[in-house]
């Protein structure tokens, strides 16, 4: 079976799916990643095959991401409203520079089906204009993916008729995969065939500085995208440095870069600044996590068990994930006009620590995700998906030759 995988060029979008494509690999099929540079670079260092698709320049005048309007009351899982006509402005740019060329590809490459995550909208175009199966991978917490529907057929309709999509609309998911544990998930996101999160945050070391947990000092992970301080300055992380300053028997451990940790100042005696390592060999050895509400990193430390607390700014996806965490009792979340006070971040840390119920529901969401399907569970179903174009008999479970 041939599988190509479509994602934006955003490695925390690529990272969820990289346990799939290697457990497809791994039962014997062939993984191609293709993408902008981005991705293509990210794939590789996760030793998938990959194809640096040419893309066209992003017109001048495309607005930048778009700042979500949280409605206000009541429900504790409110949804995050996206600016739709200004994302759906960068979604016509985007797919238009593209596709074309994840179009030439695969009509000589002839993929058996098309994997790709919630907001790559070329994927499922290319999947309906070959008249094979679409299936879309969320990353975590999620809504945008059910909520994204209906305005992006509307944003897309004249690029897909262009395509030849049967319809000329935006086709649906043929399979839907949702690593997010049932704790965490969005009351109004569609249903969708679970598949466990296996962490993977790129190719590192193991830190060798040392260990992090002892019974005298808990540590605390600090851990910002790195998107995330290009649009929204160093303000929040210098924030949660100096809420360190007066917590005894706590130490911080930030991961930033070089050129970063400079803009961070003077530091508490109990912070230390390291570079960026995959989380998922530094979660093991902490106690609690601090984060942007990223899925990938929130779902990395609850594998691990541990509590956190989200800062997250005025971002669709990174605010659905705040939301779910404090409604799960796994975690605190403070909002953006909190986020700049290192008294607020001080009080939150301390509760986090101090209150054993955060950790007890983040138990209870580990246990969640280790009972969800593993990837290697879901080759099968994929297998059978496109079993009519491989030869897999729905009976017999067999290849034919």
């Amino acid at each position: 079976m041939r599988v190509l995988m479509v994602v934006t060029p955003v490695s925390s979008h690529l990272q969820p799916l990289v346990p799939l494509a290697w457990a497809l690999a791994g039962a014997g099929h062939e993984v191609m990643c293709a993408g902008e540079p981005g991705a293509v670079e990210a794939a590789r260092a996760a030793g998938l095959h990959t194809l640096a698709i040419e893309a066209q320049p992003l017109p001048a005048d495309a607005p930048p991401p778009a700042p979500a309007r949280r409605p206000t009351g009541g429900e504790p899982a409110a949804v995050w409203e996206p600016d739709w006509e200004a994302l759906a402005v960068r979604w016509r740019a985007r797919v238009g520079r593209v596709l074309d060329g994840y179009l030439r590809f695969a009509r000589e490459w002839r993929p058996h089906l098309v994997l790709s995550d919630p907001v790559e909208f070329c994927g499922p175009i290319v999947a309906g204009a070959l008249g094979v199966p679409s299936v879309v991978h969320r990353w975590g917490t999620d809504v945008l993916t059910t909520l994204a529907r209906g305005p992006a057929r509307a944003a897309l309709r004249s690029v897909c008729e262009r395509a030849g999509v049967a319809g000329g609309l935006l086709p649906d998911p043929d399979l839907l995969l949702d690593p997010c544990p049932p704790l965490l998930r969005h009351p109004r996101a569609a249903p969708a065939r679970p598949v466990r999160y296996v962490p993977y945050n790129g190719p590192g070391s193991y830190p060798s500085w040392g260990p992090l947990r002892s019974p005298e000092q808990r540590t605390i992970c600090v851990s910002f995208s790195a998107q995330t301080i290009e649009r929204s300055g160093m303000a929040t992380l210098a924030a949660t440095a100096a809420a360190f300053e007066g917590l005894e028997g706590v130490r911080g451990v930030f991961t930033l870069s070089r050129a970063r940790a400079e803009e961070l100042g003077a530091l508490p005696a109990n912070v230390r600044v390291i570079e960026p390592t995959p989380l998922s060999q530094l979660l093991r050895r902490c106690t609690a996590l601090v984060h942007h509400g990223g899925s990938g990193t929130g779902l990395t430390a609850l594998h691990y068990g541990l509590p956190q607390l989200v800062l997250a700014p005025p971002l669709p996806s990174l605010g659905v994930y705040a939301e779910r965490i404090a409604a799960s009792g796994a975690g605190r979340s403070l909002d953006p006009g909190e986020q700049r006070d290192p008294e607020a971040i001080r009080t939150a840390l301390r509760e986090l620590l101090d209150d054993r119920s955060y950790g007890v529901a983040a138990g209870r969401v580990r246990e969640e995700m280790a009972a969800m399907p593993a990837p290697a569970e879901v080759v099968a179903e994929l297998e059978e998906l496109a079993g009519p174009r491989i030869g897999v008999s729905r009976v017999a479970g067999s290849r034919a030759a």
